[in-house]
């Protein structure tokens, strides 16, 4: 399951959280979903279909429903669920489906988030956040733990651990090959093979998306981000940059929303 497509969730409030009973036989549609939710059928069972590509929902496989989404249902068996919809200007057309071995603790979470709003503390809305992008994270994290890498991924692991952390100092396709304990002409055969480009490329992309995040922010200057990001010089930084990009740091930071006039 490839969950990048969730990397921009940014939830902006909580619609509603509630535990609900549908009978067998009961059905709907749903046409362009106005806000996400995440459900768990913890009794029964329940089918979604969209485009004829079946999704099923049961106390093994919780669903996140996107913003934008189309899709018919069917409760196949009755039973219970609990639901969280959420903003987020996000929008998917295809709903996500978590395979969980354990679902008691996700249905505690559920539970204390429907308990907490119906106190309606102060806080209520930013608890609210805050609890489900836990259960969103948590849903993630069990996936990730029945997850096996290929064979490939796991001989460049160290090398993919590496780069990652140290993206901001000089790299070089021998010290990765040494980490791995592969010869340098195959660790960089087998690690173009794995994530489609070199490794110096690969550490040059990271650091360019981090060098936006920090444009994006409170930098200082360019000078402070060349250096902050393992550059010799603002020329090498900027020369990177708009090679990857199309365009300078400094057009990038006019381009972005609410610039706060930084150069």
């Amino acid at each position: 399951m490839n969950l990048d497509c969730l990397s921009n969730l940014l939830i902006t409030g909580i619609h509603s959280a509630y535990t609900f009973y549908n009978s067998d036989g009961a059905k709907g549609r749903r046409c362009n979903r106005p806000r996400w939710a995440v459900l768990m059928k913890y009794e029964g069972e329940t089918v979604y279909t969209v485009r004829q590509r079946r999704y099923l929902s049961d106390a093994s496989h919780i669903a996140l429903l996107p913003k934008g989404c189309s899709y018919d249902w069917h409760c196949t068996r009755s039973g219970h669920f609990s639901i969280i919809e959420f903003e987020s200007d996000l929008e998917l057309q295809e709903p996500i489906v978590f395979n969980v071995r354990h679902g008691e603790k996700i249905l505690k979470m559920f539970k204390q988030l429907e308990r907490k709003r119906n106190m309606k503390g102060s806080l209520t809305q930013i608890e609210g956040i805050r609890d489900t992008y836990s259960i969103i994270l948590a849903l993630a994290s069990a996936v990730g733990e029945d997850y096996n890498p290929s064979q490939k991924q796991q001989k460049i692991a160290v090398a993919l651990e590496y780069v990652s952390e140290n993206y901001d100092k000089p790299i070089t396709n021998d010290s990765l090959a040494a980490l791995t304990g592969l010869s340098t002409v195959y660790f960089r055969k087998l690690f173009t093979s794995v994530t489609g480009v070199s490794p110096i490329a690969y550490a040059k992309g990271l650091r360019i998306q981090r060098a936006k995040e920090i444009l994006r922010g409170d930098y200082g200057t360019l000078t402070d981000v060349a250096a902050a990001l393992g550059y010799a010089s603002l020329y090498d930084f900027s020369r990177d940059f708009k090679k990857h990009t199309g365009i300078s740091p400094s057009k990038y930071v006019t381009k972005q929303p609410n610039n706060n006039g930084q150069k």
